[in-house]
């Protein structure tokens, strides 16, 4: 009978890929479910970011007036530390520095609301 000790089961070449696959593995999500993410990604790229952008080119001085009110700054402090946790956890996920840089820049040029949607749904794949 032979018996294996668990560190030479541990290095065998199959069980090393078998664990690298499991964070590139795709989310399964009913097909559903990834319309809903992307359609809600446009909509936060459109409705809200479109909103800013459009206040931000017509009417710098409300910017700098949003920058100077304590609550408006409360909101925008949550929001870049929500961005450190969904880049965090683009990077678990992924495990590639590239994606985060990616989900970076997606998240400066829209927002959360339209950056983390839009990467589930490319992380996804349509489960039958």
């Amino acid at each position: 009978m032979n018996i294996r000790s668990s560190a030479q089961t541990e290095n065998r070449p199959e069980q090393r890929e078998a664990t690298s696959n499991i964070q590139a593995t795709r989310i399964p999500l009913p097909a559903w479910i990834r319309y809903l993410l992307l359609g809600f990604a446009i909509v936060a790229a459109l409705g809200p970011n479109g909103m800013y952008l459009y206040t931000l080119f017509t009417d710098p001085s409300a910017n700098q007036t949003a920058m100077q009110n304590p609550v408006a700054l409360v909101f925008m402090i949550e929001a870049m530390m929500l961005l450190a946790l969904f880049l965090g956890y683009v990077y678990f996920r992924t495990r590639s520095w590239l994606q985060v840089l990616l989900y970076l820049a997606l998240a400066f040029a829209g927002s959360l609301a339209f950056s983390f949607p839009l990467f589930m749904f490319v992380q996804s794949e349509p489960r039958e």
